[in-house]
C-alpha cells in the first residue's frame, strides 16, 4: 500500500498552494492560474541510517540546500521501535 501511495503522490506533484482549499465562509475557491515554479513542493527526503549520501538540491535564486538521503548519526526517531 505505501509504494502505490508513494507513487501516486510523484505522478500528481506537489504543490504548496492554499487555492484547493475552501474560503472561510466554506465556498469554494476559482483556480485563477495554473501551477506555478514558486508553488513547487518537494517530496521527503526520508533519511536512512547508512553510509552518508547528500544531494544538492538548486532552490529558489540559485542557493543550493542539502538534502541527507543517508547519514550515520543524527536524531532519528524509531516509531515501531518507540525510541528516538
Amino acid at each position: 500500500v505505501h509504494g502505490a501511495l508513494s507513487s501516486r503522490r510523484l505522478r500528481m506533484g506537489i504543490s504548496r498552494d492554499n487555492w484547493h482549499k475552501r474560503r472561510k465562509t466554506g465556498g469554494k475557491r476559482k483556480p485563477y492560474h495554473k501551477k506555478r515554479k514558486y508553488e513547487l513542493g518537494r517530496p521527503p527526503a526520508n533519511t536512512k541510517i547508512g553510509p552518508r549520501r547528500i544531494h544538492t538540491v538548486r532552490v529558489r535564486g540559485g542557493n543550493k540546500k542539502y538534502r541527507a538521503l543517508r547519514l550515520d548519526n543524527g536524531n532519528f526517531s524509531w516509531g515501531s521501535e518507540c525510541c528516538t
